[in-house]
């Protein structure tokens, strides 16, 4: 995916990833509101993940540390930054205790799930800013 420059026009593409489905339509339903983001797909698996990311090539993948398998949100962070180094990735989960992994782990940047809708936007957006910003 290097081959493929950062897209500076449009919406940012949005992979929202996470196990549970509840969460994964409250973000896309969330992220729907407005013009600077498009969810354009959303799983629970980071083998499916993967998949999605090589045939949809979003701009952002949100990722739960958390996912089923033995660390496999940790292990989606670093294949994610080996295999796609272009793709962004913000990690999301329910505990600050995941902060440390995920980020040390190859994350761009981190949210709690008890995030207000603007704080989502702008975590996203920080996904973009060079680490030195």
């Amino acid at each position: 995916m290097s081959e493929d420059p950062v897209r500076t026009d449009g919406p940012l593409r949005i992979l929202v990833v996470d196990g549970d489905d509840r969460v994964r339509e409250s973000l896309a339903g969330l992220l729907a509101i407005g013009d600077r983001v498009l969810v354009i797909g959303s799983c629970g698996q980071p083998a499916t993940a993967l998949e999605l990311v090589t045939d949809f090539r979003p701009d952002v993948v949100i990722v739960d540390p958390r996912l089923p398998e033995v660390d496999g949100g940790l292990r989606l962070i670093a294949d994610l930054r080996a295999k796609c180094p272009d793709v962004r990735i913000l990690a999301m989960s329910s505990s600050d205790a995941h902060e440390r992994a995920a980020l040390d782990g190859g994350a761009h940047a981190f949210i709690r799930k008890t995030f207000r809708p603007t704080e989502l936007i702008a975590a996203i957006l920080a996904t973009r800013q060079p680490a030195d910003a």
